[in-house]
């Protein structure tokens, strides 16, 4: 990387100053791809703070994501935060230049003013030339990921031995073995489950007949014929619901012994 003369970092720090003062941006600065900050709205002293190692790292990951999926050359960077969005912008292959916005309703307008920027301090830079506004990965690191990227490719399927082939076959075999007795077992219940019906065991319904006869065996009352039934029933028709009539050779007259000490009431005749 080339070092900038501390005179184009002084005019970088005083274009910065003037731009932050008068618009919604903040914490400008110019920094370099190594993770230096070149020069701010408050400073012209290289320096190395959070937001120049952050955006180091940023950077290099958007380039290997941009090589990766073949879509050229870096040039932005725009990260959604909660309070804002943070912009990356390339100045150049070396220098890129950063700048925070809260005022998220704004990101269009402040997105073209600050490539615009770029492109104002990539003619300080390059001394009244403007170079390519981009970043790329370097030549060996482009040719290193290449090769990872073809090892990947290249990695032979091994292919398998007769010993694991069999053996996976067996595995299938009895899984489809399984399965098939799992489907007959749910075909089974399905055939005496129809309309929702419940199959009762054999036992308990063997058990409930059992019970069901002991309960009626002692529920039977023994008939026992009396000679006074046996005749009654010869001379009357007794239905079920009647109770039968008792015989009059059965029946003995209730005798009522009279009290003498009780006296008749007599009548007494008013005499006129």
């Amino acid at each position: 990387m080339s070092s900038l003369v501390q005179g184009i970092r002084d005019n970088m720090m005083k274009i910065l100053r003037f731009e932050e003062d008068r618009t919604d941006l903040e914490n400008l600065a110019v920094l370099s791809r190594v993770g230096m900050k070149v020069a701010s709205a408050f400073s012209s002293e290289l320096d190395a703070d959070a937001t120049s190692a952050s955006s180091t790292a940023l950077i290099d990951l958007g380039l290997r994501l941009s090589e990766a999926t073949a879509h050229g050359a870096l040039t932005e960077i725009i990260l959604h935060n909660t309070s804002g969005y943070s912009i990356i912008l390339a100045i150049n292959d070396e220098y890129l230049v950063f700048g925070g916005l809260k005022n998220v309703y704004r990101i269009g307008y402040y997105l073209g003013y600050l490539r615009e920027l770029a492109k104002k301090l990539n003619i300080l830079i390059s001394g009244d030339e403007i170079t390519d506004m981009t970043l790329s990965l370097e030549e060996s690191e482009r040719i290193k990921l290449k090769r990872e990227q073809e090892e990947e490719e290249i990695i032979a399927i091994v292919k398998p031995s007769v010993e694991e082939d069999k053996a996976a076959l067996d595995d299938l075999l009895g899984f489809l073995d399984d399965w098939e007795k799992v489907g007959t077992e749910i075909e089974e219940n399905e055939a005496t489950n129809e309309n929702n019906v419940v199959s009762i065991p054999k036992s308990i319904g063997l058990e409930y007949e059992k019970q069901l006869e002991h309960s009626t065996e002692s529920r039977e009352i023994p008939t026992q014929v009396t000679p006074t039934t046996e005749s009654t029933e010869s001379q009357f028709k007794v239905y079920e619901d009647e109770i039968p009539p008792v015989p009059l050779e059965d029946y003995t007259p209730m005798e009522i012994e009279e009290d003498e000490s009780i006296q008749e009431p007599q009548i007494v005749q008013e005499q006129p």
